[in-house]
């Protein structure tokens, strides 16, 4: 059994003509509700073994908030720029390429729609809303990561701010 844990990124800042999407920070309420989520995802998971983010800086601060509540260096935050505008195929070969040995539970801070789009199939609804800082938790009945492919997981934990 393996456990993915599917977040968006907290609320950022508006896009504007001066600084990139790519840019974009967190607010100060996004910033609240990323270490709101990530204290309710505690309670449920005690331990997260990688934690992957879009290299985009509203994703990697969102996951180094939950690096902070699980007490994970921050410099073990793989971000991983195909992440950013990714489909669902990029998400599924980095599951895929997770090391068996070392995670058995993987947080991928990702972005809408594909992050959104992951947690509904592997829920099994056609639509399902993922605001800023939602999380949605499956156990998927694998013994290796190679074996991923998107199909309806067992949901464990769905938290919507």
């Amino acid at each position: 059994m393996k456990t993915i844990i599917l977040m968006r990124h907290a609320k950022a800042e508006q896009v504007n003509f001066i600084s990139s999407d790519f840019d974009r920070k967190l607010t100060e309420k996004g910033k609240a509700d990323a270490d709101f989520a990530a204290k309710i995802l505690l309670k449920k998971i005690k331990q997260i073994d990688q934690i992957i983010t879009s290299s985009a800086k509203r994703t990697f601060k969102t996951a180094k908030i939950v690096a902070l509540n699980y007490e994970i260096d921050k410099n073990k935050i793989e971000a991983i720029d195909e992440i950013y505008e990714a489909n669902s195929d990029a998400y599924v070969q980095v599951l895929r390429n997770l090391n068996d040995e070392k995670v058995n539970t993987v947080i991928i801070v990702g972005h809408n729609p594909t992050i959104g789009a992951m947690a509904a199939i592997l829920s099994g609804n056609e639509i399902i809303e993922f605001k800023p800082s939602s999380i949605a938790v499956f156990n998927v009945p694998i013994d290796t990561w190679k074996m991923f492919r998107i199909v309806k997981a067992e949901n464990i934990l769905s938290y919507t701010p």
